[in-house]
């Protein structure tokens, strides 16, 4: 038998292309180094939006996990560009005005401190680090959202806009420092499940688990039954971390307890998850279903 290969694609860098981590039930050796895989990051082209789609498990697979290794991870969301006020020149930029020339040098970086009204449209005021050589005076520049240049400065404390203007290079401009924001109107999905070990407990409830999506039952709760009542079985000592969505690699809530395992089936939020072997040091499962699965042909 042999073991298909893997290929990693980056999350947060260009568009990747579609990647998964297929294990074969006789590859379960290498598992920890072999599952963790992105399935998906591609960008629509039409609003420069990612979305990132990021699983180290695919659905109807097998895989092996020991104590302190990342059982699942699950990443849906949408990302879009967002300006955060600020901008660098990449060139050594020269503008031209009115017989005068100002020189902006590569490497500066400039924050929004206002927009103002020039020539009747709003433009982003960025003051300069210092003033320019030959020009003392000037003491902030003009841009559009864009980075595009405005035909005007800020001189001695006044806007002074030209009649003609130039910038050299032709299509130079300012590049508007640039941040990817959670989509707030799509589905968010970001959480992890550490796998840290495994016991043999009395149940608490003898309720089986729901299916995933499953309404629960009405009608008034059963009373609780007696300790042991329920029998006991194998339990899973799990941690559930789920990141923040303004910061995505920074938890936002962390959770540690001890899953059931009853008839091999595992209860986990929007999973359906069978675990066929449970060992001191290890344990085998599989995603039979995931509720947050996304597929989507146009991509």
């Amino acid at each position: 038998m042999t073991c298909r290969l893997r290929i990693r694609a980056q999350l947060f860098g260009k568009a990747a292309a579609l990647a998964a981590a297929v294990l074969l039930p006789g590859c379960l050796g290498s598992t920890p180094d072999l599952k963790t895989e992105s399935v998906m990051d591609n960008f629509k082209k039409a609003k420069q939006d990612r979305l990132v789609v990021d699983r180290n498990y695919k659905v109807g697979e097998r895989y092996r996990v020991q104590p302190g290794e990342v059982m699942i991870r699950n990443k849906l969301y949408t990302l879009v560009p967002e300006g955060i006020g600020s901008y660098r020149t990449e060139l050594d930029i020269a503008l031209t005005g009115d017989g005068q020339r100002l020189d902006i040098p590569a490497g500066l970086k400039l924050r929004t401190a206002d927009r103002q009204l020039v020539n009747g449209k709003l433009a982003n005021l960025l003051p300069l680090p210092q003033p320019p050589a030959g020009a003392p005076d000037v003491t902030a520049l003009f841009a559009n959202d864009d980075g595009t240049l405005v035909p005007a400065v800020m001189r001695g404390g006044r806007v002074v806009t030209f009649a003609k203007f130039a910038v050299t290079p032709e299509k130079a401009q300012l590049t508007p420092d640039m941040v990817g924001s959670v989509k707030t109107s799509a589905g968010y999905v970001n959480y992890e499940v550490v796998y840290n070990n495994n016991g043999v407990f009395s149940y608490i409830n003898c309720a089986a688990p729901r299916a995933p999506g499953t309404k629960p039952p009405t009608g008034p709760k059963p009373a609780p039954a007696a300790e042991g009542a329920c029998g006991s079985g194998p339990h899973l000592d799990l941690t559930v971390v789920e990141y923040d969505r303004a910061q995505l690699d920074r938890a936002a809530k962390t959770n540690r307890a001890w899953y059931p395992v009853r008839n091999k089936s595992l209860d986990l939020p929007g999973l359906k998850v069978t675990v066929h072997e449970i060992a001191p040091a290890y344990i085998v499962f599989e995603v039979t279903k995931d509720d947050n699965a996304y597929a989507n042909k146009a991509f």
